[in-house]
Protein backbone atom coordinates (compact mmCIF):
# COMPACT_ATOMS: atom_id res chain seq x y z
CA UNK A 1 0.00 0.00 0.00
CA UNK A 2 1.26 3.48 -0.91
CA UNK A 3 0.23 6.83 0.55
CA UNK A 4 0.35 9.81 -1.80
CA UNK A 5 -0.11 13.51 -1.92
CA UNK A 6 -2.09 14.35 -5.05
CA UNK A 7 -1.80 17.85 -6.48
CA UNK A 8 -4.54 18.89 -8.91
CA UNK A 9 -4.88 21.81 -11.30
CA UNK A 10 -7.12 22.53 -14.26
CA UNK A 11 -7.03 24.61 -17.42
CA UNK A 12 -9.85 25.83 -19.63
CA UNK A 13 -13.55 26.08 -18.85
CA UNK A 14 -16.38 23.57 -18.89
CA UNK A 15 -19.06 25.86 -20.30
CA UNK A 16 -19.31 26.51 -24.02
CA UNK A 17 -16.68 29.04 -25.06
CA UNK A 18 -15.48 29.12 -28.69
CA UNK A 19 -12.12 30.45 -27.54
CA UNK A 20 -11.54 27.58 -25.09
CA UNK A 21 -12.29 24.32 -26.84
CA UNK A 22 -10.33 22.12 -24.43
CA UNK A 23 -10.63 21.49 -20.72
CA UNK A 24 -8.01 19.49 -18.83
CA UNK A 25 -7.31 18.35 -15.29
CA UNK A 26 -3.89 17.16 -14.16
CA UNK A 27 -2.89 15.10 -11.13
CA UNK A 28 0.64 14.88 -9.73
CA UNK A 29 1.11 11.92 -7.36
CA UNK A 30 4.00 12.22 -4.92
CA UNK A 31 4.89 9.97 -1.98
CA UNK A 32 7.50 12.32 -0.49
CA UNK A 33 7.53 16.05 -1.17
CA UNK A 34 10.66 17.04 0.77
CA UNK A 35 13.55 16.85 -1.74
CA UNK A 36 11.39 17.91 -4.68
CA UNK A 37 10.07 20.93 -2.79
CA UNK A 38 13.59 22.06 -1.90
CA UNK A 39 14.63 21.95 -5.55
CA UNK A 40 11.44 23.66 -6.71
CA UNK A 41 11.96 26.43 -4.18
CA UNK A 42 15.56 27.01 -5.27
CA UNK A 43 14.52 27.08 -8.93
CA UNK A 44 11.77 29.58 -8.19
CA UNK A 45 14.24 31.82 -6.34
CA UNK A 46 16.70 31.71 -9.26
CA UNK A 47 13.99 32.53 -11.77
CA UNK A 48 12.57 35.34 -9.68
CA UNK A 49 15.98 36.91 -9.06
CA UNK A 50 16.93 36.88 -12.75
CA UNK A 51 13.61 38.23 -13.94
CA UNK A 52 13.60 40.95 -11.27
CA UNK A 53 17.06 42.08 -12.35
CA UNK A 54 15.89 42.27 -15.95
CA UNK A 55 12.91 44.40 -14.90
CA UNK A 56 15.16 46.72 -12.89
CA UNK A 57 17.49 47.12 -15.87
CA UNK A 58 14.51 48.23 -17.96
CA UNK A 59 13.31 50.63 -15.27
CA UNK A 60 10.21 48.56 -14.58
CA UNK A 61 8.68 48.21 -11.09
CA UNK A 62 9.62 45.06 -9.17
CA UNK A 63 7.29 43.45 -6.66
CA UNK A 64 9.12 40.89 -4.54
CA UNK A 65 7.69 37.44 -3.96
CA UNK A 66 5.18 37.53 -6.81
CA UNK A 67 6.77 35.06 -9.22
CA UNK A 68 4.67 32.02 -10.08
CA UNK A 69 5.26 29.27 -12.62
CA UNK A 70 2.29 29.50 -15.00
CA UNK A 71 2.10 28.15 -18.53
CA UNK A 72 0.26 31.28 -19.62
CA UNK A 73 3.15 33.43 -18.32
CA UNK A 74 5.95 31.79 -20.34
CA UNK A 75 8.02 34.39 -22.21
CA UNK A 76 11.30 34.70 -24.07
CA UNK A 77 13.01 35.70 -20.83
CA UNK A 78 11.52 32.99 -18.64
CA UNK A 79 11.05 29.93 -20.85
CA UNK A 80 14.37 28.28 -20.02
CA UNK A 81 13.38 28.12 -16.35
CA UNK A 82 10.39 26.06 -17.45
CA UNK A 83 12.81 23.57 -19.01
CA UNK A 84 14.38 23.27 -15.57
CA UNK A 85 10.96 22.88 -13.96
CA UNK A 86 10.03 20.00 -16.25
CA UNK A 87 13.50 18.54 -15.76
CA UNK A 88 12.84 18.31 -12.02
CA UNK A 89 9.81 16.13 -12.67
CA UNK A 90 11.99 13.63 -14.49
CA UNK A 91 14.78 13.87 -11.92
CA UNK A 92 12.47 12.31 -9.33
CA UNK A 93 11.54 9.08 -11.03
CA UNK A 94 8.89 8.03 -8.48
CA UNK A 95 6.70 10.99 -9.40
CA UNK A 96 3.58 10.12 -11.37
CA UNK A 97 1.54 12.46 -13.56
CA UNK A 98 -1.80 11.81 -15.20
CA UNK A 99 -4.30 14.01 -16.98
CA UNK A 100 -7.84 14.01 -18.32
CA UNK A 101 -8.54 16.07 -21.44
CA UNK A 102 -12.00 16.97 -22.75
CA UNK A 103 -12.48 18.22 -26.31
CA UNK A 104 -15.80 20.04 -26.13
CA UNK A 105 -16.02 20.00 -29.94
CA UNK A 106 -16.46 16.22 -29.76
CA UNK A 107 -20.14 15.70 -30.67
CA UNK A 108 -20.43 13.05 -27.97
CA UNK A 109 -19.44 15.45 -25.20
CA UNK A 110 -22.64 16.83 -23.66
CA UNK A 111 -21.59 18.15 -20.28
CA UNK A 112 -24.90 19.92 -19.65
CA UNK A 113 -26.80 16.64 -20.16
CA UNK A 114 -24.69 14.74 -17.63
CA UNK A 115 -24.20 17.36 -14.91
CA UNK A 116 -26.56 20.02 -13.55
CA UNK A 117 -23.85 22.68 -13.80
CA UNK A 118 -20.15 23.14 -14.56
CA UNK A 119 -19.22 23.09 -10.85
CA UNK A 120 -20.55 19.57 -10.44
CA UNK A 121 -18.90 18.65 -13.73
CA UNK A 122 -15.54 19.82 -12.38
CA UNK A 123 -16.03 17.76 -9.23
CA UNK A 124 -17.14 14.75 -11.28
CA UNK A 125 -14.20 14.87 -13.69
CA UNK A 126 -11.78 15.34 -10.78
CA UNK A 127 -13.17 12.22 -9.15
CA UNK A 128 -12.97 10.34 -12.44
CA UNK A 129 -9.29 11.20 -12.87
CA UNK A 130 -8.40 10.21 -9.30
CA UNK A 131 -10.45 6.99 -9.36
CA UNK A 132 -8.86 5.79 -12.59
CA UNK A 133 -5.31 6.43 -11.41
CA UNK A 134 -5.31 4.79 -7.99
CA UNK A 135 -4.85 1.17 -7.01
CA UNK A 136 -7.51 -0.13 -4.59
CA UNK A 137 -5.09 -0.44 -1.66
CA UNK A 138 -3.42 2.96 -2.15
CA UNK A 139 -4.47 6.15 -0.38
CA UNK A 140 -4.16 9.78 -1.41
CA UNK A 141 -4.49 13.21 0.17
CA UNK A 142 -5.68 15.61 -2.52
CA UNK A 143 -4.48 19.23 -2.68
CA UNK A 144 -6.30 21.02 -5.48
CA UNK A 145 -6.11 24.48 -6.99
CA UNK A 146 -8.82 26.68 -5.50
CA UNK A 147 -11.91 27.31 -7.58
CA UNK A 148 -14.66 29.34 -5.97
CA UNK A 149 -17.83 27.40 -5.20
CA UNK A 150 -20.91 28.96 -6.80
CA UNK A 151 -23.32 30.41 -4.27
CA UNK A 152 -26.09 28.40 -5.91
CA UNK A 153 -24.42 25.10 -4.97
CA UNK A 154 -24.38 23.42 -1.56
CA UNK A 155 -21.57 21.08 -2.59
CA UNK A 156 -18.02 21.77 -1.48
CA UNK A 157 -15.13 20.32 -3.47
CA UNK A 158 -13.25 18.76 -0.57
CA UNK A 159 -15.99 16.57 1.00
CA UNK A 160 -17.13 15.48 -2.46
CA UNK A 161 -13.60 14.31 -3.29
CA UNK A 162 -13.36 12.55 0.08
CA UNK A 163 -16.26 10.29 -0.90
CA UNK A 164 -13.78 8.31 -3.02
CA UNK A 165 -12.57 5.29 -1.02
CA UNK A 166 -8.92 5.92 -1.93
CA UNK A 167 -9.00 9.56 -0.74
CA UNK A 168 -8.25 9.98 2.96
CA UNK A 169 -8.32 13.78 2.92
CA UNK A 170 -8.63 16.76 0.58
CA UNK A 171 -8.09 20.50 0.64
CA UNK A 172 -7.65 23.42 -1.75
CA UNK A 173 -4.97 26.08 -2.11
CA UNK A 174 -4.43 29.15 -4.24
CA UNK A 175 -1.93 28.15 -6.93
CA UNK A 176 0.62 30.80 -5.88
CA UNK A 177 0.92 28.96 -2.55
CA UNK A 178 1.98 25.62 -4.05
CA UNK A 179 4.91 24.96 -6.37
CA UNK A 180 3.50 21.46 -6.91
CA UNK A 181 0.23 22.85 -8.28
CA UNK A 182 2.27 25.20 -10.47
CA UNK A 183 4.13 22.20 -11.91
CA UNK A 184 0.78 20.61 -12.79
CA UNK A 185 -0.31 23.87 -14.44
CA UNK A 186 2.70 23.76 -16.75
CA UNK A 187 2.23 20.08 -17.62
CA UNK A 188 -1.42 20.43 -18.58
CA UNK A 189 -0.65 23.66 -20.40
CA UNK A 190 1.80 21.76 -22.61
CA UNK A 191 -0.72 18.99 -23.23
CA UNK A 192 -3.55 21.32 -24.22
CA UNK A 193 -1.23 23.32 -26.47
CA UNK A 194 -0.36 20.16 -28.38
CA UNK A 195 -4.06 19.31 -28.78
CA UNK A 196 -4.62 22.81 -30.16
CA UNK A 197 -1.71 22.44 -32.57
CA UNK A 198 -3.27 19.31 -34.04
CA UNK A 199 -6.93 20.31 -34.08
CA UNK A 200 -6.80 24.09 -34.35
CA UNK A 201 -3.77 24.67 -36.59
CA UNK A 202 -5.13 28.06 -37.62
CA UNK A 203 -4.42 29.27 -34.08
CA UNK A 204 -0.73 29.96 -33.98
CA UNK A 205 0.92 29.04 -30.70
CA UNK A 206 3.31 31.36 -28.92
CA UNK A 207 6.82 30.32 -29.94
CA UNK A 208 8.19 30.07 -26.40
CA UNK A 209 5.24 28.13 -25.04
CA UNK A 210 5.75 25.83 -28.02
CA UNK A 211 9.40 25.37 -27.10
CA UNK A 212 8.45 24.32 -23.57
CA UNK A 213 5.85 21.91 -24.96
CA UNK A 214 8.43 20.40 -27.31
CA UNK A 215 10.91 20.09 -24.46
CA UNK A 216 8.40 17.99 -22.51
CA UNK A 217 7.79 15.81 -25.57
CA UNK A 218 11.52 15.29 -25.89
CA UNK A 219 11.83 14.19 -22.27
CA UNK A 220 9.05 11.67 -22.88
CA UNK A 221 10.54 10.51 -26.21
CA UNK A 222 7.11 11.23 -27.68
CA UNK A 223 6.03 12.69 -31.02
CA UNK A 224 2.85 14.13 -29.53
CA UNK A 225 1.08 14.84 -26.25
CA UNK A 226 -2.33 14.91 -27.94
CA UNK A 227 -4.11 11.59 -27.58
CA UNK A 228 -4.36 8.60 -25.29
CA UNK A 229 -1.03 7.27 -24.10
CA UNK A 230 0.82 6.09 -21.02
CA UNK A 231 4.56 6.17 -20.51
CA UNK A 232 6.20 4.18 -17.72
CA UNK A 233 9.72 5.41 -18.44
CA UNK A 234 11.52 7.60 -17.51
CA UNK A 235 8.55 8.55 -15.28
CA UNK A 236 4.93 7.52 -15.23
CA UNK A 237 3.08 9.98 -17.48
CA UNK A 238 -0.44 9.49 -18.78
CA UNK A 239 -2.76 11.49 -21.03
CA UNK A 240 -6.38 10.35 -21.25
CA UNK A 241 -8.69 12.03 -23.75
CA UNK A 242 -12.16 11.46 -22.40
CA UNK A 243 -14.37 9.32 -24.61
CA UNK A 244 -18.02 9.87 -23.67
CA UNK A 245 -18.79 6.25 -24.52
CA UNK A 246 -16.48 5.10 -21.73
CA UNK A 247 -17.96 4.62 -18.28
Amino acid sequence: MNNYFGFIDETGVLHNDPDQRFFAIGLLKCEDTSALYEELRMLKNRAESKLDLEKQAKGLPVKKGCFEFKFSSITRGSHEFYYDLIGLYFKFTKLQFCSLVIDKANPGVNIEEVFPDTWEAYIGYSKMLIKNNMKPDDKICVVADFLGKPKTSNKYYEPEIRTLPTVYNATVLESHASLFIQLVDVMIGCIVLDFKRGRQPERKADIFKGKVCDFLKGKLWSQSLAGNFTKHQPNYFSVWEFNPKQK
